[in-house]
């Protein structure tokens, strides 16, 4: 009995410090799990981003909308400088139809001033106008088709090297819509109007569909990274020339008149929007190259420096 006594007492000696350890290395675990670690005094703690799996998101779409671009991108067709030149000759014949009638109402004034103007001379100096505007409105229904198949080509080349979705016939028909917009204003609003208010409304609302194509540009000459000063230039002249012609004088618009007082004047009008004609002619043909130019650098950019090196640079720098 008494071993067996003893041999009990052994264990319970053996196995007590087992127990203590155990306890003691539970109270150190939570003592560990417990410590935090204090910055030293002047040492700024950055907050917490909480927007941060947003922005990774956020990055990743970046990347994989850019490296789609980079796999659209493809060269430019050709063909956008031949159109460009055409559309500038073709303004630059309408400046010149416009000199033609500026020489016209010179002359007349001239030989008025002179020796008089038999009724014969007014008749066929008349009968030459005539001709001058059925000239006019020829070359100036071939400017839109060949304006309207340039701005959708180089959409459609913008759309080719940069990968950015822009819409070709979209870009194309703003210039219709606006030439429609302001012809329609022009003959229903403000031919019949016998106020300046009437007037001025109506012209007011062809400036807003003449904004119309340049917006359409706009984009994308942004999306070309193309200068855009020249189209707005461009609008601007457009839209003074518009109110020129439709308030002064214009080979169009000029009215039959026997009083050899306005002859003068109406002359020197017509000079000034031939003036007007030819700098919206430059100014045109300027933005139509800047886009152009725009598009190819950027072609160009891409197969140069790879997907890596540009979607880089159109992150931007590491912060």
């Amino acid at each position: 009995m008494e071993p067996l006594m003893a041999e009990q007492n052994r264990s319970s000696a053996v196995g007590a410090p087992e127990f203590g350890s155990t306890a003691r290395k539970d109270e150190a675990k939570a003592t560990v799990t417990r410590t935090t670690i204090t910055p030293a005094p002047g040492t700024v703690v950055p907050a917490a981003d909480a927007d941060g799996p947003k922005r990774v998101w956020r990055q990743r779409g970046e990347r994989h909308s850019i490296r789609g671009e980079l796999g659209a991108a493809r060269p430019p067709y050709e063909g956008t400088n031949v159109l460009r030149i055409a559309m500038t000759l073709l303004l630059a014949a309408l400046s010149l139809i416009t000199v033609g009638g500026a020489i016209l109402m010179l002359l007349l004034w001239q030989q008025d001033r002179e020796a008089g103007v038999l009724t014969t001379q007014l008749d066929r100096t008349w009968d030459l106008f005539d001709t001058l505007r059925s000239i006019e409105r020829w070359v100036a229904f071939a400017v839109v088709p060949v304006a309207v198949a340039w701005i959708a080509l180089a959409t459609l080349n913008v759309r080719r090297a940069t990968g950015q979705r822009r819409n070709p016939l979209i870009a194309g028909a703003s210039l219709i819509v606006a030439v429609t917009g302001v012809w329609l204003v022009g003959d229903r609003i403000i031919a019949r109007s016998d106020d300046w208010l009437g007037q001025a409304a109506g012209y007011v609302l062809q400036a807003v569909f003449l904004a119309i194509p340049l917006l359409a540009l706009e984009r994308v000459a942004a999306s070309a990274e193309a200068r855009r000063g020249a189209l707005r230039s461009t609008y601007v002249i457009s839209a003074v020339y518009l109110a020129h012609m439709q308030f002064l004088a214009g080979v169009s618009t000029l009215d039959e008149t026997t009083d050899a007082s306005e002859w003068g004047r109406l002359g020197a009008y017509l000079v000034i929007g031939a003036l007007l004609q030819v700098l919206g002619a430059l100014s045109a043909n300027e933005g139509a190259r800047a886009i152009e130019d725009g598009t190819e650098h950027r072609f160009r950019l891409r197969q140069r420096f790879g997907e890596s090196l540009l979607a880089q640079a159109e992150r931007g720098p590491a912060i």
